[in-house]
């Protein structure tokens, strides 16, 4: 495997445990309760929700991370190609609405540049490539708070249009809080 392969793999899988978190925030999992030991049937359904749970969360995975492998994608094209990509054309092709167009495209761009500059960054593990790509633990805050921001800006725009959908707007609540605090964390960590 090839270091950029390597360095994209290291930050999808650092994504994906992101994502994992996020997860477990907006699914609830069942618990056991008393009842399921006096009352054996309720623990079957129980195991019916535990399964529902968790194919709720792997589908909340994979749908949560769309955009990252998209922009990750980009990112390692325009290292290969050394070609910038047209990040706007790509956009439209993926049948968004207009109004979501724009602020979808600029949430895309700032993960590629993100990505971009992790993968040409020195080191062999997540949090040595983000010391080299961003030196400081303000520097790394600063380009977290900006795919935090364009993210928000684009659900901003999103919400109206999943009205219908219930309690959205709630689970995006729930995902941007998680999302910042996750970040921070994750500052926190790298830089510590």
């Amino acid at each position: 495997m090839k270091g950029i392969d390597l360095k994209k793999e290291l930050i999808l899988e650092r994504e994906c445990h992101f994502a994992g978190a996020i997860g477990s925030a907006v699914v609830e999992k069942p618990k056991i309760s008393l009842w399921m030991i006096l009352l054996p049937i309720l623990f079957l359904h129980f195991i019916y929700r535990m399964q529902k749970y968790k194919v709720g969360r792997l589908k909340f995975n994979e749908e949560f991370m769309v955009t990252r492998r998209r922009a990750m994608d980009l990112a390692v094209e325009a290292l290969e190609t050394g070609a910038k990509p047209d990040i706007n054309q790509m956009v439209r092709q993926y049948g968004l609405r207009d109004v979501l167009e724009k602020p979808y495209a600029a949430w895309m761009r700032s993960l590629a540049e993100y990505y971009t500059d992790l993968l040409i960054a020195d080191g062999d593990s997540f949090d040595a490539m983000a010391r080299s790509a961003f030196r400081s633990r303000s520097d790394f805050l600063l380009t977290l708070n900006r795919l935090s921001t364009l993210e928000k800006e684009f659900n901003a725009v999103l919400k109206p249009l999943l009205s219908a959908a219930e309690e959205a707007a709630d689970i995006i609540a729930v995902i941007e809080t998680q999302s910042q605090r996750l970040r921070r964390q994750l500052a926190e960590k790298v830089f510590a």
